[in-house]
C-alpha cells in the first residue's frame, strides 16, 4: 500500500483539496472515481463508454463540518415578494377565514388580498 501524499506537501493544499466535477470528453456524462488495481492508481472513469482519465487529485469526497451559519441562511427579505408562498387563510384583523366574495369559498381557492382589503374597510366603517 503506498503512503499518501501529506496534507503539507506542496504549496498549495487548498487547491489540490478541492473537489471538482469531472466530465467524459466522449459523452459528457460525469466521471467517478475508480481504483486501477493493475497500476495502482487512481482513474476517474465514465460509466457509460468506459473512457477514463488519471485523477490529478486523490480526494473523491470531503466532509466539511463548519460551525458557521451560511451566508443565505436567515435572509427573508424577498419573501414578501415571492408569489408561491401562500398567504394566510384567516384575516389579520378579526381572525376569520378568508372566503371569496365571487364564489363563496374558503380559503383555498379564496382571493386573500380582495377579502383582506374588505375586511379592512369593514373594521374601518364598525369604528
Amino acid at each position: 500500500m503506498s503512503a499518501s501524499p501529506s496534507p503539507s506537501a506542496g504549496g498549495d493544499s487548498k487547491q489540490s483539496d478541492q473537489i471538482h466535477f469531472r466530465f467524459c470528453r466522449e459523452c459528457s456524462n460525469l466521471l467517478y472515481p475508480k481504483e486501477d488495481r493493475i497500476n495502482n492508481r487512481l482513474m476517474f472513469t465514465c460509466r457509460t463508454c468506459h473512457v477514463g482519465e488519471p485523477a490529478t487529485s486523490y480526494c473523491v469526497y470531503q466532509n466539511k463540518l463548519n460551525t458557521q451559519v451560511g451566508d443565505t441562511a436567515g435572509v427573508t427579505q424577498d419573501v414578501g415578494s415571492d408569489p408561491t408562498v401562500s398567504l394566510p387563510g384567516f384575516c389579520l384583523l378579526c381572525g376569520d377565514v378568508v372566503t371569496c366574495f365571487v364564489c363563496g369559498s374558503g380559503s383555498e381557492t379564496a382571493w386573500p388580498d380582495e377579502a383582506y382589503k374588505t375586511c379592512l374597510e369593514l373594521e374601518s366603517h364598525e369604528l
